[in-house]
């Protein structure tokens, strides 16, 4: 009983940890994303310019990750537009300051969250 009881407990602790540490996770990711896939100024202002997905353009190891973290992180709630200008601003300053000083990006990241928060986090039909 007392064992169950510990194993419960480091399970509850774990996913305590996972969670306090997915926005610095989730950072490291972003960062890395934007880098290895040489994500510019001139490409977001035509993906702006476009309304196109965010999402589609991430490459499936990307969104396999994403999704495998969805798994073990209860909800991303803290990705907002202002969480992820702060997240890129010191790798991405050029980016940052585009979704900071033009109005329409900065509306088409906000959707960008949202859907990337839906797919993650699908809402279940009650009906």
């Amino acid at each position: 009983m007392v064992l169950e009881n510990l194993k419960g407990f480091g399970k509850m602790t774990l996913q305590g940890i996972v969670a306090t540490q997915a926005p610095v996770v989730l950072k490291g990711m972003l960062n890395e994303l934007l880098r290895r896939d040489d994500i510019t100024v001139a490409k977001v202002v035509v993906m702006v310019e476009k309304n196109q997905s965010l999402w589609s353009h991430l490459s499936p190891e990307i969104t396999h990750s994403l999704y495998r973290a969805a798994e073990r992180v209860p909800d991303i709630d803290f990705l907002t537009v202002e969480w992820f200008i702060d997240a890129i601003r010191e790798d991405h300053r050029a980016l940052a300051s585009l979704f900071l000083g033009w109005k329409k990006a900065r509306n088409w990241l906000a959707r960008q969250i949202e859907a990337i928060k839906a797919e993650l986090y699908p809402v279940e039909d009650i009906s």
